[in-house]
C-alpha cells in the first residue's frame, strides 16, 4: 500500500508531502519468473518439441529442395549461427571456478574418458557403416566422439549426482575433444575409404569448441566481477537454458529440413540411428554401473561419470558436420536428440534400483589420502568445505 508521509511547518501546520512514486521492485522478479516457468515448461517438453521440429521440417524439406539447393550456402550459415546461439550460452552456466580439488579424482575422470574417447568411437566404428550411407555413417561417429555439453549437469542433478565431478568431466572432456575428434574421423575415413578433410575439420573445432570455450568464460567472469554470483548462477540461468534450448529446436529444424527429401527417400534411416543410438547409451550405462561398483565408486561419483560419458553436445556434432563434412552427415545429430534425452530420463526414473546396488556393495572409496573409508573423493570435498 502506497503512504503519505507528513511535513510539520514552522507554526504547527501540518502538510502532506507529495507522495514518493512507487518502486516497480517486483517487475524483474516477474520476468524472472516468467523465464524460469518457460524454461522449465520447455524442460519438461523437451522431447515433444524436438519431435515436433523434425515432423515439421521434414515435408517443409521435401516440397521446399529446389529453393534449399539453391541457396545451400546461406543454410549452412543459418546452422553455424544456430549452433553457436546453442553453444555459447551453455560455455557462461559452466561453472569452472573452485573446482582444482575435483581434478585430483583421477580414477573416476579416467573411467569417464575411456567411455566417451575409447568405448563411444569404437562401438560407433562398428555400427555406423551398417546405415548404409557413408556419409550419415560419418556423420554418427562425429555424434559420439563430441563431448557432454552443461546441460548434462542437469540430469546429474536430478538424479543426485556430483556437480563438482560432473563439472570437472565436462571441461576435460572438453579440452580432450579438441585433438580426438579430428583424429577418430581420420581413422574412420581410413577405413571406410573416405576423405575426411582434417584442416575443415580443426577449424571447425576452433569456431564451435574452442572460441565459444573462451568467450563464454570470459562472459561469465564478467558478469560475477559486474553483478556477483546470485545473478549468474540464478537471475541468468532461466534466460541462458531457454536460449539454448529454442537454438537447438530451430537447429534441428533447419537440419533436418536440408535432408527433407532423403528422409522421405529413406524414412528407415531415422529409425536405423534412433536404434544404434541407443545401443550405445544402454549399453555403455549398464556397463558403467558395472564398473563403478567393482572400483567402488560412490553413487553420486557414478551417475556423474554415467551421464557425461552418454550424453552428447550434438549442436557441436552438427557444426563440425556442416562446416567440414557434408549435408547428410549433420542428419544424424538432429535424429539423436530424440532420443538422448528419453534414455537419460529413463535411467534417472532407476535412481531407486541404482542407489540400492551401490548401497549393497561398498560405501565408496575414497581418493584423497586421509578422508577415511567409506567417503567418496567429491564427498570428502563437500566435508572439508562445511568445516572451513
Amino acid at each position: 500500500m502506497a503512504s503519505n508521509t507528513v511535513v510539520v511547518e514552522r507554526g504547527g501546520a501540518v502538510q502532506p508531502s507529495e507522495p514518493k512514486p512507487r518502486l516497480h521492485v517486483g517487475d524483474e522478479s516477474h520476468h524472472e519468473g516468467l523465464a524460469h516457468g518457460l524454461s522449465e515448461h520447455v524442460k519438461k517438453y523437451l522431447i515433444l518439441y524436438t519431435f515436433l521440429s523434425i515432423v515439421l521440417a521434414v515435408p517443409v524439406g521435401y516440397f521446399s529442395s529446389g529453393l534449399i539447393s539453391a541457396d545451400k550456402a546461406t543454410l549452412s550459415s543459418l546452422v553455424i549461427l544456430l549452433a553457436i546461439l546453442t553453444i555459447y550460452p551453455s560455455m557462461i552456466q559452466l561453472k569452472t571456478e573452485g573446482l582444482s580439488g575435483t581434478f585430483k579424482l583421477w580414477r573416476p575422470i579416467a573411467v569417464s574418458l575411456s567411455y566417451v574417447f575409447v568405448l563411444s568411437p569404437i562401438l560407433a566404428f562398428a555400427l555406423a557403416p551398417a546405415l548404409g550411407n557413408r556419409d550419415v555413417g560419418t556423420g554418427f561417429v562425429v555424434a559420439n566422439v563430441v563431448p557432454a555439453s552443461s546441460g548434462s549437469l542437469g540430469y546429474v542433478l536430478i538424479a543426485g549426482g556430483s556437480i563438482e565431478l560432473a563439472t570437472a568431466l565436462a571441461i576435460v572432456s572438453l579440452m580432450v575433444a579438441i585433438p580426438a575428434i579430428p583424429f577418430f574421423l581420420s581413422v574412420y575415413g581410413g577405413q571406410v575409404s573416405a576423405d575426411v578433410p582434417i584442416a575443415p575439420i580443426m577449424t571447425s573445432v576452433l569456431y564451435i569448441l574452442i572460441l565459444p570455450f573462451v568467450a563464454g568464460q570470459l562472459t561469465r567472469y564478467l558478469l560475477l566481477k559486474a553483478k556477483g554470483s546470485a545473478f549468474v548462477g540464478k537471475s541468468l540461468r532461466p534466460y541462458l537454458s531457454l536460449t539454448t534450448m529454442l537454438s537447438m529446436f530451430a537447429l534441428i529444424f533447419v537440419l533436418v529440413m536440408r535432408e527433407g527429401t532423403l528422409m522421405v527417400a529413406q524414412p528407415l534411416l531415422v529409425g536405423e540411428v534412433i536404434g544404434s543410438q541407443s545401443a550405445i547409451i544402454v549399453g555403455i550405462l549398464l556397463l558403467s554401473v558395472f564398473v563403478s561398483r567393482a572400483m567402488r565408486l560412490s553413487y553420486e561419483d557414478h551417475q556423474s561419470v554415467a551421464f557425461i560419458s552418454v550424453t552428447k553436445n550434438q549442436s557441436v556434432a552438427a557444426a563440425i558436420a556442416t562446416l567440414a563434412l557434408s549435408p547428410e552427415s549433420a542428419l544424424v545429430p538432429a535424429i539423436i536428440p530424440i532420443i538422448q534425452p528419453v534414455l537419460a530420463v529413463a535411467y534417472i526414473h532407476l535412481e531407486g534400483p541404482v542407489r540400492a546396488l551401490f548401497a549393497r556393495g561398498s560405501q565408496g572409496e575414497d581418493f584423497r589420502k586421509g578422508n577415511g573409508p567409506g567417503l567418496s573423493g567429491t564427498s570428502a570435498i563437500h566435508k572439508m568445505r562445511l568445516q572451513a
